[in-house]
């Protein structure tokens, strides 16, 4: 019997799943996983690939902060700057902005440096 389809949805979410972040010296932060995600949208067909630049700028507003410094580090990555600002506007409305803002910060110095 074969294995179930994945959708590009469950593909993405597996990516940020996967390796955890924090669990080992070389995910400390996400590298892998930014690196992973980034990988994954510059090799998808141009249709596919806006779907998931909009499943990940959707991502960038989730209140959990390890989804959402990913994601903003997948954007700046790939050169979403307007996707990235949105971000950091909707970070200003919660109560720990401070540490969303610092973390957004460190998935954008990841992106720089990693991809």
């Amino acid at each position: 019997m074969s294995e179930p389809t994945l959708t590009l949805e469950e593909e993405v979410l597996e990516l940020y799943r996967s390796p955890i972040i924090g669990a080992s010296y070389n995910n400390t932060f996400g590298e892998e996983n930014i690196q992973s995600l980034v990988e994954k949208c510059r090799n998808l067909d141009e249709k596919k690939m806006q779907i998931m630049q909009g499943l990940v700028a959707s991502y960038s507003k989730s209140p959990d902060l390890a989804t959402s410094f990913v994601s903003v580090g997948v954007l700046h990555a790939l050169g979403m700057s307007q996707e990235v600002e949105d971000a950091y506007q909707w970070a200003q409305s919660l109560d720990e902005k401070e540490k969303f803002i610092h973390h957004f910060d460190i998935g954008k110095s990841l992106a720089e440096y990693f991809t």
